[in-house]
């Protein structure tokens, strides 16, 4: 019982191996023929216009009493 459980774990162990050296070499293998982006330009709000206001209002809010 004992040998038969050390030669399934073999076995399991070599599946696992296996497969993780087959997915490497797969993924690794980029077929990315693609030409490269170009890196998008940051949109700018336009500026509203500076206020031409000519009036400069009441600075002196606390008047006298």
């Amino acid at each position: 019982m004992k040998e038969l459980r050390r030669v399934l774990t073999l076995i399991l162990m070599a599946m696992v191996l296996s497969v993780t050296a087959i997915n490497q070499t797969a993924m690794g293998q980029k077929n990315d023929n693609r030409p490269p982006k170009e890196p998008q330009k940051i949109k700018e709000r336009p500026k509203p216009p500076p206020s031409n206001s000519n009036s400069q209002g009441n600075t002196n809010r606390h008047g006298k009493s």
